[in-house]
C-alpha cells in the first residue's frame, strides 16, 4: 500500500492538468523541466547507478523538500539514447532542488560514474517551462517529441495557430499533448511539442490522421515562415524514480 501511495503521489504532485469530462483545456501547468541527454554505452551499469542514487538519503531529501519528479526515457530519432527528465512544480522549487542535489556526495558519485557508462562528450541538457499542458502526460508511456525553432517575437502567433489546429484534432489525439519553451540550452531549438499515448500503434495512427488533415495543412502554411523544424524523437518510458 505504501509503495502505491508513493507512486500515486509522484504522478499527481505537480502534473495535474485542467481536464473535465470531454473538455480539454490548453494552459500552462507552471512546471519547469530539466532534460538531461545521455549516450549510454553500458546500460546495465548506468541503470545501477541511477537506482543506487534513487535509494540514497540524498535523493529522499531531494524529493521530500523540493517535490521533484524524476524519470528515465529512451530515445529513437536522436543522437542520444536516453534522457533523464527532472520536473519541478515551479522555479522556486527548482532552485531549492538544485541546491540540495548539488551539495550531496551521492549525487556527485552518480555523476562521476557516468564517465564509465556514457559518452560524456555527447552529454548535454536544456531547461524548459510549460507553455501548454493538456491531459495527464504521466498516464502515457510513449511520445512523439517535436523539436523546433520559432523566430523571436513570433511565439504568440505560433502558439495560437498550433492550439487552433490541435483543437480540431481532439478526436484523433486521445492522449496527452503540450508545448514547452526552452529557457536555457536553446542554441538549436526554442520550443518542443509532445504528443503522447499508452500505445505506440495508437500514437502512430493518430499522428497519421493529424498530419493528413486539412487543418494541419493550414497550420503548416500559416507558420512555415516563422518555424524551423529540427527533428522528431520517439520517446519511451523506462522508469519513474520514487525511491522504491
Amino acid at each position: 500500500m505504501f509503495k502505491k501511495l508513493l507512486l500515486s503521489s509522484f504522478i499527481l504532485f505537480c502534473f495535474s492538468v485542467n481536464t473535465v469530462s470531454d473538455e480539454v483545456t490548453m494552459e500552462s501547468d507552471g512546471t519547469i523541466h530539466e532534460f538531461n541527454y545521455f549516450t549510454v554505452t553500458d546500460p546495465q551499469n548506468f541503470m545501477m547507478a541511477l537506482d543506487k542514487f534513487d535509494k540514497s538519503k540524498c535523493a529522499e531529501k531531494w524529493r521530500n523538500e523540493s517535490g521533484v519528479g524524476v524519470s528515465l526515457w529512451s530515445l529513437r530519432g536522436s543522437g542520444s539514447t536516453h534522457f533523464i527528465l527532472v520536473v519541478y512544480e515551479n522555479a522556486e522549487k527548482m532552485q531549492l532542488g538544485r541546491a540540495i542535489f548539488n551539495t550531496c556526495n551521492e549525487s556527485g558519485q552518480m555523476i562521476k560514474s557516468f564517465q564509465k557508462n556514457t559518452d560524456t562528450d555527447r552529454s548535454w541538457n536544456w531547461v524548459s517551462e510549460s507553455v501548454v499542458s493538456a491531459r495527464q502526460w504521466t498516464n502515457d508511456t510513449v511520445f512523439a517529441k517535436y523539436n523546433f525553432k520559432v523566430e523571436e517575437g513570433h511565439e504568440g502567433h505560433y502558439l495560437n495557430s498550433w492550439k487552433k489546429m490541435m483543437s480540431s484534432q481532439l478526436d484523433a489525439v486521445k492522449g496527452s499533448f503540450g508545448m514547452n519553451r526552452v529557457l536555457f540550452g536553446n542554441r538549436y531549438v526554442s520550443h518542443m511539442v509532445y504528443v503522447g499515448n499508452e500505445s505506440l500503434d495508437e500514437l502512430l495512427n493518430s499522428q497519421k490522421t493529424v498530419l493528413s488533415s486539412d487543418e494541419f495543412m493550414d497550420f503548416s502554411m500559416d507558420v512555415k515562415d516563422i518555424r524551423q523544424n529540427v527533428n522528431v524523437e520517439l520517446v519511451s518510458l523506462v522508469k519513474y524514480y520514487t525511491g522504491e
